[in-house]
């Protein structure tokens, strides 16, 4: 017989909540409630959710195998969720960058909380950039880019270290964490390797048949380019991570729920081949 696990995903309007929903569908080992903020985008099925109230009448009413959080916790209006975990069927989502040597808008706050998960029986996965589907500001953007311009830019010398993980790796960690006997803990989350920044650009260059060498963006311009990032919509400090390495030690994560991504290289080719999917249509 299947035994069927009831999940609530708190932000199924998101990048990762649309896929982990999808991947939900259908299946007979999962009930699953989905919830949305009201302005959020329209998800089959799922509830809006605007605050504390409406969430523990929820939590009164049901009972749940699995919640699974995913607004970010540089949020000022998360505390509501955070303050209503209980207990390791709680996995709520952060981010390796609040890690960063280059701190960004929120960190402390977002820090504060996850200690607080963890103080409640939480937890917490902190995955490096998310990639894949076609539906991320990570590797899908540069594809789209590289496609469109057959150019590639290579940002400082290129040898920073890049650990991205492909969504569907990290649903299957979700899946996991449901039949997993995991502790109350921080658990960073990466890509099957890390590689070079050059080194991955020319991956994804060699699969879209881009053959001109790469533009150079030296940290010098770089660094001037941050003065005005906020013409640009963005933060100084989201310029100065380009030349960062982002990898983290994630064997606890793999150890502890039997999880293993998929290597890289096929990763990246079944990126460029979703968004190449996506713009032909």
């Amino acid at each position: 017989m299947v035994t069927t696990r009831r999940v609530l995903v708190i932000g199924a309007g998101g990048y990762v909540g649309r896929h982990l929903v999808d991947s939900c569908a259908g299946s007979p080992s999962v009930e699953l409630v989905s919830l949305v903020r009201p302005s959020s985008r329209t998800v089959p099925g799922a509830l809006p959710m605007a605050d504390a109230a409406a969430l523990d009448n929820l939590l009164a009413d049901q009972e749940f195998d699995q919640i699974v959080s995913l607004p970010q916790l540089t949020r000022s209006d998360v505390d509501w969720i955070v303050d209503r975990v209980d207990g390791s069927r709680w996995l709520v989502f952060s981010s390796s960058q609040l890690r960063s040597g280059t701190r960004a808008p929120g960190v402390e706050a977002a820090l504060a909380r996850e200690e607080l998960v963890v103080s409640r029986g939480g937890v917490v996965l902190a995955p490096t950039m998310i990639f894949g589907r076609g539906g991320d500001a990570n590797l899908s953007r540069i594809i789209r880019q590289m496609n469109r311009t057959r150019t590639r830019f290579q940002v400082g010398d290129g040898s920073q270290l890049v650990q991205p993980v492909h969504v569907d790796d990290v649903v299957s960690l979700v899946h996991a964490h449901r039949s997993s006997d995991v502790t109350a803990g921080v658990y960073p989350v990466g890509g099957a390797e890390a590689i070079p920044a050059a080194e991955l650009m020319l991956m994804i260059a060699e699969l879209l048949g881009v053959r001109l060498p790469p533009i150079p963006v030296p940290t010098g311009a770089l660094r001037m380019f941050a003065r005005f990032a906020p013409v640009a919509g963005l933060r100084p400090d989201q310029i100065d991570r380009l030349v960062e390495d982002k990898t983290v030690d994630d064997m606890i994560t793999r150890v502890v729920f039997g999880w293993e991504p998929v290597p890289l290289a096929h990763r990246v080719e079944q990126a460029v081949g979703e968004v190449l999917a996506a713009s032909s249509r």
